[in-house]
């Protein structure tokens, strides 16, 4: 009965937290991102001598080819449930972070004793909460990121994920309910975890600059090219910059159906843990220099309804862990990446 009061009380509603203002489908977001790519085009036509105008402006934004595409319509499918109807299910089963925070603090003061909070500034340190919470949030998107592409028995799952064969941001949710389940977990885990300690060392002061009850700096993400992580814009941050932050296209050459890009750029919104453990790879400004494709070949067919998108990955998960999984007679890709 305690556990479900506590799962009662938890702070992260999903179905409301992606439509709130701070969420990734607030208005400011959408809003903010939308001026980006405005941005973005202008520099782009202008630096090739292009005309700019507002028609092929939208022509560029929202191509025929990939709106009608049947991947795109199975991506707005999939967006209506796990944004809509499944956010009750996914808030129900997920951890509470302030839980999680407040068990961290009290195992820390049972071990460690009780604790005096560390005379920093207040600025600094939400300064450091906010890069903190950041670095863990990431750490554990990356990380459970790079098991569900190691273990067959997951990546049967995250399948649903890379089966998407052109993209738009709503491929964002093109995902299984039991991914979607276990990375909110996690970086509720890992988020928590770090928040816990912080507010031991710090006291109450131990939170981050937010905007709309969100991380500033997430939502700075977000609100400028997260969304174009999904689309057909080819945008490369090189250099250190591409070292440090996963642009839109860092993330469309972790969906290429070649095998040099296959495991790699597992990070969200930064590139440092891909960077520290091996993962990156820096795209190069020029798309058509890689010619990149996506899906994953043989095996996309599993994945052209509802129905067997939500019931296939239970299928061959359970082969894979029974020894009785076999390959299609067509492989373009390997069992897992």
């Amino acid at each position: 009965m305690e556990f479900l009061q506590r799962l009662a009380t938890v702070d992260y509603n999903y179905t409301l937290a992606n439509f709130q203002p701070g969420g990734p489908y607030g208005i400011p977001s959408l809003l903010c991102t939308f001026v980006v790519v405005v941005g973005y085009f202008v520099y782009y036509r202008m630096s090739r001598g292009r005309a700019v105008t507002a028609g092929s402006f939208f022509r560029w934004l929202f191509p025929k080819r990939i709106l009608t595409h049947r991947s795109n319509l199975m991506d707005a499918k999939l967006w209506l449930l796990n944004a809509t109807l499944l956010g009750a299910l996914y808030f129900y089963v997920a951890i509470g972070g302030k839980w999680v925070r407040d068990g961290v603090i009290s195992g820390l003061t049972s071990a460690l004793g009780d604790h005096a909070p560390t005379a920093w500034p207040i600025w600094a340190s939400m300064a450091l909460t906010s890069v903190l919470i950041l670095l863990a949030y990431e750490f554990a998107y990356w990380f459970g990121h790079f098991l569900f592409h190691k273990y067959a028995f997951l990546w049967e799952f995250h399948k649903v994920h890379h089966s998407a064969e052109v993209m738009t941001t709503l491929t964002e949710l093109r995902q299984h309910p039991v991914e979607i389940l276990a990375f909110v977990n996690a970086i509720a885990l890992s988020t928590g975890a770090t928040l816990g300690a912080l507010t031991y060392t710090f006291g109450p002061g131990a939170h981050s600059f937010t905007l709309y009850n969100a991380n500033l700096l997430l939502l700075g993400f977000l609100m400028t090219w997260g969304h174009l992580r999904h689309t057909h814009i080819w945008w490369s941050f090189t250099g250190i910059a591409g070292r440090l932050f996963q642009s839109p296209a860092h993330h469309q050459l972790h969906h290429s159906d070649h095998p040099d890009h296959w495991d790699k750029n597992l990070g969200f919104a930064l590139a440092v843990w891909d960077w520290l453990f091996g993962t990156l790879v820096i795209p190069p400004t020029d798309r058509k220099v890689l010619n990149v494709r996506f899906g994953i070949g043989a095996t996309n067919g599993d994945y052209d309804t509802v129905t067997r998108v939500f019931v296939r990955p239970f299928v061959h998960s359970a082969e894979h862990l029974l020894g009785t999984y076999e390959e299609p007679s067509v492989v373009t890709q390997p069992v897992h990446r």
